[in-house]
């Protein structure tokens, strides 16, 4: 068994005693019948890029696994003067641990294609996770459903874009896409999946639709009887989020159904729920559906029907892939271009040639590790078995070279 640490954030706020209001803006469209919204896709996550107040502009995390828009760095909030009047307590990433935020009122968020609408969000009173050394570019906070839960809500992957729909106006799409029920709680959405473990046994499970998480699949394996770690897993940290780092364990499941469409082989996470989540009926679930498996889609969401439209998008079933070196690697300095060994995971292609967390990269296959972005350096990390990797670190003084050949892990 190997230890792995994956970068991910698993955003997932319950706090339905929150104090939060609707938005104080309910026509988030101002009477047209669809806006756009660019992103850009970094490391599995949407980002979109808002302003607060029309001065302050800021990138978040477009999140349909949040109850509520959140803004992660007070000091922000405090450079306009953002007054609060309630500090209440969150569930953090683990569904356990409990995190603060303030409570502010009627904030003013104005995003691309939309005019600025009156919000009440949280603020993180402290900041408990650097997300731009995960993702390699700065982001500021979370979108949550309580911003868009009003109208339909269609995430175009590859041409990177958000389409808001008015619900009263909005028309089913064609024959291509695949209509699936699903249940809107506390503005969030789930969804019921027929899971194929790898002892053959099927389950239909309750998953959390969630764009916070940068991952296909992650099942709370002791939400139910027949939840069982596969023989072939990987022990050790899911990834990191609010309330600090989620233990658990990575394998695969033999498939996962959701509506008609079916996926092989899924890379899942697998992680226990604290005995009080699992007693709860408000937020209960099985599990959750990250970004690495929706990619995979056109995906709309229609909160107030209740009903979700998927299209499978142009090799969607191709095989879920992984690291194949064992490198964490992180984005640090003002640029986010340096890079540096966060973690390596044991028994691995890095960690048997020697290279040590701490390492900072400087050259990559030859080239300067500045040329590349984070999700560059990953894909070459997660290149075909046999692949030779050539590295050079700086370790104190020194700088040291590496070679190693990537092989499957998982």
């Amino acid at each position: 068994m190997y230890r792995i640490c994956f970068v991910l954030i698993l955003a997932i706020l319950c706090s339905s005693n929150s104090g939060l209001t609707q938005n104080m803006t309910f026509d988030i469209l101002n009477g047209k019948d669809r806006a756009t919204i660019p992103f850009s896709y970094r490391h599995n996550f949407i980002i979109v890029e808002v302003q607060l107040f029309g001065v302050l502009p800021l990138s978040f995390i477009f999140d349909t696994g949040a109850e509520n828009t959140m803004l992660l760095t007070r000091e922000f909030a405090d450079f306009v003067d953002i007054e609060y009047d309630l500090r209440i307590p969150i569930l953090g990433s683990d569904m356990s641990q409990k995190v603060y935020a303030l409570v502010a009122r009627s904030v003013e968020i104005e995003l691309t294609g939309l005019a600025p609408q009156k919000s009440d969000i949280l603020v993180l009173e402290e900041n408990e996770i650097n997300l731009a050394e995960i993702t390699g570019v700065p982001v500021h906070g979370i979108l949550g459903g309580n911003f868009f839960k009003n109208t339909v809500v269609e995430i175009d992957y590859k041409r990177q874009r958000l389409i808001l729909h008015n619900s009263e106006n909005f028309k089913e799409p064609g024959n291509a896409f695949i209509r699936v029920p699903i249940e809107v709680s506390h503005n969030k959405p789930y969804t019921r999946v027929k899971t194929k473990l790898m002892n053959g046994e099927t389950v239909e499970l309750k998953l959390l639709i969630d764009t916070g998480a940068g991952l296909p699949i992650l099942l709370h394996n002791n939400s139910h009887e027949s939840l069982i770690l596969p023989d072939d897993y990987i022990r050790g940290r899911l990834g990191v989020g609010l309330g600090g780092f989620i233990e658990g364990y990575v394998g695969r499941v033999e498939s996962v159904e959701i509506g008609e469409i079916k996926f092989d082989q899924v890379l899942t996470s697998f992680h226990d729920l604290g005995a009080t989540i699992l007693e709860s009926s408000e937020v209960f679930r099985n599990g959750i559906v990250g970004n690495r498996l929706l990619y995979r889609m056109e995906v709309i969401i229609d909160y107030v029907r209740e009903m979700m439209y998927l299209k499978p998008g142009r090799g969607y079933a191709r095989k879920f892939k992984m690291d194949r070196s064992g490198l964490i690697v992180i984005a640090t300095g003002i640029n986010l271009d340096e890079y540096v060994i966060k973690d390596i995971l044991d028994d691995s292609p890095a960690a048997e040639v020697g290279i040590q967390p701490g390492d900072k990269l400087i050259r990559l296959q030859g080239l300067r590790a500045k040329a590349f972005t984070l999700d560059q350096i990953n894909n070459i990390l997660q290149k075909k078995e046999g692949k030779r990797i050539r590295v050079v670190v700086r370790r104190g003084d020194q700088q040291l070279k590496f070679k190693f050949r990537l092989r499957q892990l998982i």
